[in-house]
């Protein structure tokens, strides 16, 4: 097998830089977009476990990817009336240290998302998020999902839409269409859905730089800031329009 591209933005970053880009009390580290990207995913996990009819369980949830653990963190705050056993593997030792200091109570692992030491039918949550594209295999990532998962496990992965012949992002060893992602999650898992989010235009928008006085400044990041704090999150505004182009989607499955 050839190597894998080497995630190293932790090393770049801080190993708490997602925590950042979260805080609302931070306009200059905030980021809308990413915040978004997890606030949704919390919103379908809480969707779906109300299907599931399980307040009064134990729930074994894993993050495969967890990085410095800033889902499951948020999971924990906006979802307190279910009891979440948090595991999460990751390759990164900085970000899983983040990881047990906002999650004490967590269980981090450093591990690759292929082969685990999981036992099999292990975990009712399989999250991921901003993983999968990162991995030179996806199927054998989905094996391993598939392998730990109990039946009738929620699993919720999230992903960039792929808009472009080459990945945008060079750290991304690939990008998915919306019915290829679909299609490849019907190989290991049953009613898979595609959740389209964070509408390409709102991100061309946010990402726009103006030239003040010989410096870049993103305005727009500020003005969309501004409307998530006090208003609502641009990138979670439902669109009505059926051609609207998306930038990032979410895949829910179960294990059958």
């Amino acid at each position: 097998m050839s190597e894998e591209i080497i995630f190293n933005k932790y090393e770049i970053r801080g190993e708490d830089y997602h925590y950042k880009q979260i805080n609302k009390n931070n306009p200059f580290t905030f980021n809308a977009y990413v915040y978004a990207r997890y606030i949704r995913q919390v919103f379908l996990l809480k969707k779906d476990l109300k299907n599931k009819d399980c307040k009064n369980q134990n729930l074994n949830l894993l993050d495969m990817g967890c990085g410095d653990g800033v889902l499951t963190f948020l999971i924990k705050k906006h979802i307190p009336e279910y009891k979440f056993n948090i595991y999460g593997i990751d390759l990164s030792e900085k970000a899983l240290k983040t990881a047990k200091n906002k999650i004490p109570e967590g269980n981090f692992f450093k591990s690759g998302v292929y082969e685990t030491n999981f036992q099999d039918n292990f975990f009712d949550v399989i999250i991921s998020s901003d993983v999968i594209e990162h991995v030179k295999y996806p199927e054998k990532m989905l094996e391993e999902a598939k392998r730990t998962a109990k039946h009738n496990a929620i699993i919720i992965f999230g992903t960039p839409v792929r808009y472009t012949e080459k990945p945008i992002d060079k750290m991304h060893e690939h990008e998915f269409f919306p019915e290829e992602f679909k299609n490849l999650f019907n190989k290991y898992f049953s009613n898979a859905d595609i959740i389209l989010s964070h509408q390409l235009y709102d991100l061309l928008k946010y990402r726009k730089s103006l030239k003040i006085f010989y410096r870049k400044i993103r305005l727009n990041k500020y003005l969309f800031y501004i409307k998530a704090v006090f208003f609502k999150n641009p990138f979670l505004k439902k669109s009505k329009r059926t051609n609207d182009l998306y930038s990032y989607m979410y895949v829910t499955a179960v294990k059958g």
